[in-house]
Parts: C-alpha cells; structure tokens; sequence
C-alpha cells in the first residue's frame, strides 16, 4: 500500500513538472520547413535563459562568429552606418559526406534588442532573406527565426527539407550554446 502511494505521488509530481521542463527547454523548440517551387521557407522558435543584452550581443558579435558556429570560418563587418551594417561571411557546409563552401553577404537592419533582419546583397545563394526576433519568455529570451532561401544550381543538389532542418538546428544550438556560456 505504501509503496502504491508513493509510485502515485511520484507520478503526480511528474506530470506537476512537464508543463515548466517544456517551458524551459533550452535550445530549438521547433522547426518548421516548407518547400516551394525554387526554395525553402524554414520558421523556428528557439529559447535561450539569457538575458536579451546577451542573446542580442551574440546575434550581433558577427566578427567572432566562427569561433562558435560551425559552418563560419570567416565573418567581417565591411560597413556600418547606424544599425545598417554589410558582414561578409565565408564557411562550409556539410550535406552528409559533401562539403560545400559558401560567401554571403548580406545587409544586416538591426533594430537593438529587438529584431534582426538580413538580406543577402550577393553569395552563393539566388535568395536569402531572414528575420530573427527576440521577445521575454519566462526568465529567458524566445528567438523566432524565419528563412526564406532559393538555392543556386550547385546548393540545390544537396539541400533537402532534412539537410535544411539539421543545419540550422545545429547552427542556432551552437549559438544559444554560446549565449549561455557568455551568461555564466
């Protein structure tokens, strides 16, 4: 009978507990990719317990980017001029055992703690625009992330739904890796 009531009393504290373990998921909490006729349209919600001054100086630190996210192995702001700024960025990625190295730049709209939109102006992409937002979650920061991307002929061969999806994951842990690391 006792042990009944505690196997009970375990299980009730169990299911008390997953509404705040869900909340307090650290990293990606969803990805949602769609497919169209020449691209990809990627929406993610991801939370970070940081404090937005961090989440937003991480987002923003583009000239220290490849030291913490795997696909950059260069990133340059080349102008500023007030919260417009054109980064340069040079890397790889990996599509399974295929290596594909990739330039973008890209026109970065700042709006401080609040929103960064990016627009490539030239690269390795046909199209790449993206929107990343942060808003209060809780004690921490949601980041909802959205991707519209047209693949040149070379990207298209290797990129899938799965591929897509692995990628920015794996780029966007790599960041809120580093957002909680700097908030330590």
């Amino acid at each position: 009978m006792r042990a009944n009531r505690r196997r009970w009393f375990l299980a009730w504290l169990a299911v008390l507990a997953m509404p705040a373990f869900a909340q307090e998921k650290v990293g990606v909490r969803s990805v949602d990719i769609s497919q169209n006729d020449d691209g990809y349209v990627a929406n993610m919600v991801m939370y970070a317990p940081v404090s937005r001054k961090i989440a937003w100086d991480v987002l923003t630190d583009f000239e220290n980017m490849e030291k913490w996210v795997p696909s950059v192995k260069e990133s340059t702001i080349t102008s500023r001029e007030g919260n417009v700024l054109t980064v340069e960025q040079k890397g790889a990625t990996k599509f399974g055992l295929l290596s594909i190295p990739y330039t973008s730049v890209r026109r970065m709209q700042l709006d401080p703690e609040k929103s960064v939109l990016a627009t490539q102006v030239s690269g390795s992409m046909k199209r790449l625009v993206s929107l990343m937002r942060l808003s209060q979650d809780g004690s921490g920061i949601r980041l909802d992330y959205k991707l519209e991307l047209t693949p040149s002929a070379i990207a298209a061969t290797a990129i899938s739904k799965d591929t897509l999806r692995g990628q920015l994951t794996d780029q966007f842990n790599a960041i809120i890796g580093e957002m909680v690391r700097r908030a330590k």
